[in-house]
């Protein structure tokens, strides 16, 4: 039998980026292959590019032709333009991690 890459993936997640259910009271919120780090983990690009670097190497995604302008909206200074036309910024869920995490290279983009 294979790996399970879903229990893996979703179980690493769980463990070293645990989310609270609520931030007074004990109980961590269960991860699901539906969250997208955006709108669940509420992931700023920065922590977003740390969290996703350490997803690769522990589970050897070849990542090279990732690109996170394609997932997160960056901050830009006042003084340096916005790339025109803007991206459309996707969603990426865990489910695409997993997916990813079996294939041993970056599937999207």
């Amino acid at each position: 039998m294979g790996r399970d890459f879903e229990t893996e993936v979703i179980g690493y997640i769980m463990e070293h980026y645990p989310m609270r259910k609520h931030w007074c009271k004990p109980g961590l919120k269960q991860v699901t292959k539906e969250w997208t780090l955006v709108d669940d983990f509420q992931f700023l690009p920065e922590d977003a590019h740390d969290f996703l670097s350490d997803l690769f190497e522990h589970f050897k995604i070849e990542h090279s032709n990732f690109d996170g302008r394609n997932y997160f909206e960056y901050e830009y200074p006042f003084w340096q333009k916005r790339p025109s036309p803007e991206p459309e910024i996707k969603p990426l869920t865990v489910s695409m991690i997993i997916d990813s995490a079996k294939a041993g290279r970056w599937l999207y983009d």
